[in-house]
């Protein structure tokens, strides 16, 4: 799919979650929220976590910070325009990108320091393991 059409998509997606909001008909909410996930896309991510926040669409909004999560899809998202939208739009789904953003960062930060310390507490093991073999 094309970007235009992505976007194209995603506004055809929010009439039918208004309809759905509407008439009560979670089906098609549900339905409608499954299809924007399977398309999330550096091009279309933030309109769509702005649709997920306006219409509660939790699995969706989940799948978007996710994505945004990613280090690469991160940079070429923020390198889009549709931060600023995103900002004047929906305030608290920022805080929510950078909260992800971060949370990602410390996660990896963290799991390169475990390993960090796992290969010094084993290099160490091997060195008394030479010196008790000395003796």
């Amino acid at each position: 799919m094309t970007m235009n059409s992505l976007k194209e998509g995603a506004v055809l997606a929010e009439d039918l979650l208004i309809a759905a909001g509407r008439y009560n008909l979670k089906d098609l909410k549900s339905l409608t929220e499954n299809k924007l996930c399977s398309h999330v896309a550096v091009s279309t991510v933030l309109l769509m976590l702005a649709i997920a926040e306006q219409y509660q669409c939790c699995k969706l909004k989940k799948m978007c910070l996710g994505f945004i999560g990613s280090r690469a899809n991160a940079w070429a998202i923020m390198a889009t325009n549709d931060i600023e939208n995103l900002a004047r739009s929906s305030p608290s789904a920022v805080k929510d990108v950078i909260v992800e953003i971060l949370d990602t960062r410390m996660a990896r930060s963290k799991r390169l320091i475990k390993a960090f310390i796992f290969a010094l507490c084993f290099q160490m093991l091997l060195f008394v393991f030479a010196i008790l073999k000395k003796h």
